[in-house]
């Protein structure tokens, strides 16, 4: 997971815009739960039309995984879910129906992680949820969010491919955040993209211990060939890291898994 600047732009499309605006209107002036249900129904493709733009901001890739592909065709959900909102016991509540048509809560997922998240979106106990039109900045979510700034720094990845809480996690909710996101996201349980992560690792490891290995060569021996070959390894492993590569934050982690202070720079211009 890899923060995605959804806040920092938005849609530039004024008639999208001006349709969303006239159906949350819509939805203001439904009387009941069912007519706010087929009112979004009905207008399930509104969100789709920004996929193009969504998928831009994060060079294509699922905002959860990081993946391209093996986590299947990528859907437009909703972070806080428009027709049901779930609690971790699956208690079922009303959902933020007045943020169906807002783009600042849409996300895009792969479909294994979009079907298994759901309508789940629970809360920090003893949390309130917000009322219809409420601010929900007043909430606590549980899931971690690619939209927010700090969520994708408090979790990381080991060298079996397994997403995990970041190792300097201390806070026990936002370690529990971390492992009920994992869960819920399907992050853990999908063979296909564990298995990337693990190629992905696996090559920036050995790129890691070739780069310092080449690096001690040049120390010892200021020979200008192994200065080349260990700039050459350095370039390899920040091109792992760029934020359009597949599983950057994978190759992140691995970089910062080695403990090697030599390697800390790599870390300061990916």
């Amino acid at each position: 997971m890899r923060y995605i600047p959804l806040l920092e732009t938005s849609p530039g499309d004024e008639k999208w815009l001006l349709k969303a605006n006239k159906l949350l209107e819509k939805l203001k002036k439904a009387k009941t739960i069912e007519e706010r249900k087929k009112i979004i129904d009905a207008n399930d493709k509104v969100w789709g039309e920004l996929k193009e733009w969504l998928l831009s901001l994060s060079h294509q890739k699922c905002w959860f995984s990081e993946a391209k592909d093996c986590f299947n065709h990528w859907d437009v959900e909703h972070f806080r879910p428009k027709k049901s909102a779930k609690d971790v016991d699956g208690t079922e509540h009303e959902g933020y129906w007045w943020l169906a048509f807002d783009w600042k809560n849409f996300r895009i997922c792969g479909d294994v992680g979009n079907k298994k998240k759901g309508t789940y979106f629970p809360l920090r106990a003893g949390c309130l949820r917000v009322p219809p039109l409420g601010d929900y900045r007043l909430e606590d979510p549980i899931l971690l969010d690619p939209a927010d700034p700090d969520d994708p720094n408090l979790i990381s990845f080991d060298f079996e491919g397994k997403a995990i809480p970041a190792p300097e996690i201390i806070d026990v909710w936002e370690k529990e955040r971390v492992e009920y996101s994992v869960e819920r996201y399907n992050l853990n349980n999908y063979p296909l993209l564990v298995d990337q992560r693990k190629l992905v690792w696996n090559e920036c490891w050995n790129l890691v211990q070739q780069f310092l290995a080449e690096l001690g060569e040049y120390n010892n021996t200021r020979s200008p060939i192994a200065k080349q070959q260990y700039k050459e390894r350095i370039r390899s492993i920040r091109s792992m890291m760029r934020p359009e590569k597949e599983f950057s934050s994978v190759a992140r982690a691995c970089v910062m898994s080695s403990g090697d202070p030599r390697t800390s720079g790599l870390l300061r211009s990916e």
